[in-house]
């Protein structure tokens, strides 16, 4: 490893904690070991490094591992309505790597179950083959500061789940010139419940108690 973790660890040891220096690999559990590997490979243009028929490690950076893939004898898809993980994000250097990566899915037949601008970040959210959701996503601010101006007069409170977009609409505005700044700024559309997540996200379960709550306060 090079120095730079050690510059990341200090950012904690200024502040008087120890702290990670970063987030290293995530390990999933899968029943179809070879499906899944096949579309981390492909959702994230990373690489094999090494595999055997218990586990496969997977990069797309100079760290070793960032995804391991563990073949283990499950059954079944992961069930939303449980608690745990409920997504793992990775974020891309620009809108213009999100937007080429979700052009090069797309002609693949892998296309996001919910891409919304959430107003800190713009996200992409899939669904893999057991059901996990992966966000691919930028941050729409370029530091701390500009993050907090926005959310001091933003319609955050009232809308904190975001604005949906097409991105297949966005990335014509993209090619066709339009300033990144200004595509992605979160529009203001008011209030916006949960039951409008799209139900390939939460799950159907979770969907059908998010619409019953809305219901039930109705009535009340």
């Amino acid at each position: 490893m090079d120095g730079s973790l050690h510059d990341l660890g200090a950012i904690g040891r200024k502040a008087g904690k120890v702290t990670p220096a970063m987030l290293a690999h995530i390990v999933l559990r899968t029943g179809q070991s070879e499906k899944m590997v096949e579309w981390y490979s492909t959702l994230l243009n990373a690489e094999v490094v090494f595999g055997n028929k218990r586990i496969t490690f997977l990069t797309y950076d100079e760290e070793h591992h960032r995804i391991a893939i563990a073949n283990m004898p499950v059954t079944g898809r992961r069930n939303k309505s449980r608690a745990g993980v409920d997504h793992i994000a990775f974020t891309y250097a620009s809108l213009g790597d999100l937007l080429e990566n979700w052009e090069r899915l797309h002609r693949l037949g892998i296309d996001p179950v919910w891409c919304t601008n959430h107003g800190p970040t713009t996200s992409m959210y899939y669904e893999d083959p057991d059901g996990n959701i992966i966000e691919l996503q930028i941050d729409n601010f370029d530091s701390y500061e500009d993050l907090e101006a926005w959310a001091v007069d933003s319609d955050f409170e009232t809308n904190p789940i975001g604005v949906d977009f097409d991105p297949a609409q966005l990335k014509r505005r993209y090619d066709a010139g339009e300033d990144e700044g200004n595509l992605k700024i979160r529009l203001r559309i008011g209030p916006r419940s949960a039951t409008t997540i799209p139900s390939a996200y939460t799950g159907r379960f979770v969907a059908f108690l998010a619409h019953l709550a809305q219901f039930l306060g109705r009535k009340a």
